[in-house]
């Protein structure tokens, strides 16, 4: 026996041994890390970490509650985030990091991101393609611009506020007094007294709807009868008004060239988001996905 371990043959032999399992060992941990294994205990540690759900119980009756098509999302969701914290680990993202996964995830991503704006290429093709699938997100809403007198219906009563109404619409109107002088008559209003370039929801939220659509319906009249003339009375919740227009739009739908910086900036979001889903999605597609218990 003695004889045997004198010879070198028996050492090449161990050692070479030993180095066959090391290099079979190592070689099953790498290819094991580019399997992504997604167990119930993972998953759900993952998705209270999300969710900031403290209850377990709570957290477990969701869980098994929650439709296939949610629980995919999440395990979607699982998978992509492990991904790019591996991807960001071989690339040694995470050293001297101390809040290491988070962190490193944001640096990959910011990476990424970096590299998609890089490759971006609007044309005037896929402006006009984005427009026009896209139009409703520019429509432009109606807005007026215009002063009112009011008479309040609490201090006067309802009756007596539109008798006063009528009776300063015709010494507006006999004086012509201007926009801008309208602030000296009348009461307090609670809230404005001139009103520029605003939407029907907006005076609507100060003077009730039925106002508002009165004021709007003036656009269907003669621009030249209803601007810088004082017009009335309107009643609101709060009492009468008279109301001078000084401008009034209907809504509508711009030309591309009115809209074309904003388009233009919308399109190159939607590339970025594009390429940035690809490159996500290349990385995950070096993982297999092993689902285990869920």
């Amino acid at each position: 026996m003695k004889v045997i371990w004198k010879e070198p043959l028996v050492y090449f032999l161990l050692l070479s041994g030993l180095l066959f399992l090391m290099f079979s060992f190592f070689e099953q941990e790498t290819d094991n890390s580019q399997e992504i294994v997604v167990d119930r205990a993972s998953l759900l540690s993952y998705i209270q970490q999300k969710t900031k759900i403290v209850q377990q119980d709570k957290l477990i009756k969701m869980f098994d509650s929650m439709p296939d098509d949610k629980r995919d999302d999440w395990v979607n969701a699982y998978v992509r985030e492990e991904a790019l914290y591996r991807e960001a680990q071989a690339l040694r993202l995470d050293e001297n990091d101390p809040i290491i996964k988070g962190r490193v995830i944001q640096k990959l991503e910011f990476i990424t991101k970096e590299y998609s704006e890089a490759i971006l290429n609007v044309t005037q093709t896929d402006l006009d393609a984005f427009f026009d699938n896209n139009k409703q997100n520019y429509y432009i809403e109606p807005f007026v611009t215009f002063t009112h007198v009011y008479f309040d219906s609490g201090t006067h009563g309802k009756n007596s506020a539109k008798s006063l109404a009528i009776e300063k619409l015709n010494e507006l109107s006999n004086n012509k007094v201007s926009f801008s002088e309208g602030i000296k008559h009348g009461d307090r209003f609670p809230y404005h007294v001139n009103y520029v370039e605003r939407t029907p929801d907006f005076i609507a939220s100060h003077f009730g709807q039925a106002m508002s659509d009165k004021i709007f319906a003036l656009k269907s009249s003669d621009m030249k009868n209803i601007t810088d003339t004082w017009q009335g009375p309107f009643e609101s919740e709060y009492g009468m008004h008279l109301v001078m227009v000084n401008r009034i739009e209907a809504g509508r739908f711009p030309a591309l060239s009115e809209v074309a910086q904003q388009v233009h900036q919308d399109v190159q979001r939607e590339q970025i988001q594009q390429n940035l889903d690809k490159s996500y999605q290349e990385i995950i597609d070096t993982y297999s996905v092993k689902q285990v218990g869920i």
